[in-house]
């Protein structure tokens, strides 16, 4: 038996990498998907390049006996796709989950929504914390101290 800190060594840390991700593209009726807020979902990089998400949605045989399929939702846009691609190759292991949902029939004239949230290891972020060379170098000229106003004047009375 290992210890306490040999175990906790075996788990990364999950942080929120992408806390709330608009899914674009939606391929499904929210309302009748069967989709709920806190389902889970599985991010996967398709041939074109989009980060799709897929997750558990009902899709009834005849649409009379249930059956529940991993049915694709959307996909992601460029920048969350960008941030995400490093860890679906290396094929690290996320925690994505829907954290908002606008059906159909609630949308109005807007669009349904389903948005989710990407947890896993902060590091797999790193290439998007590097702040460039050519903007570490630049000088910018420090902002000028707002003026010390004096006092308010009263208002004499009319």
């Amino acid at each position: 038996m290992g210890s306490a800190r040999e175990a906790r060594a075996m788990y990364d840390v999950m942080e929120p990498i992408l806390p709330v991700v608009p899914v674009e593209g939606i391929a499904v009726n929210i309302s009748r998907s069967g989709l709920a807020m806190g389902d889970r979902c599985e991010a996967r990089l398709m041939s074109d390049g989009r980060v799709g998400i897929f997750a558990r949605v009902r899709q009834p045989i005849l649409r009379v006996i249930p059956r529940w399929r991993q049915g694709y939702l959307g996909h992601l846009g460029p920048v969350a796709g960008q941030v995400m691609a490093p860890a679906l190759l290396e094929g690290a292991s996320l925690r994505v989950r829907v954290v908002q949902l606008t059906p159909e029939h609630l949308a109005g004239p807007g669009m349904p929504e389903i948005m989710i949230s990407v947890w896993g290891d902060p590091r797999w972020l790193t290439p998007f914390l590097a702040v460039p060379a050519a903007f570490q170098t630049m000088d910018l000229e420090p902002a000028p101290e707002p003026a010390l106003r004096n006092r308010p004047r009263r208002l004499k009375p009319a």
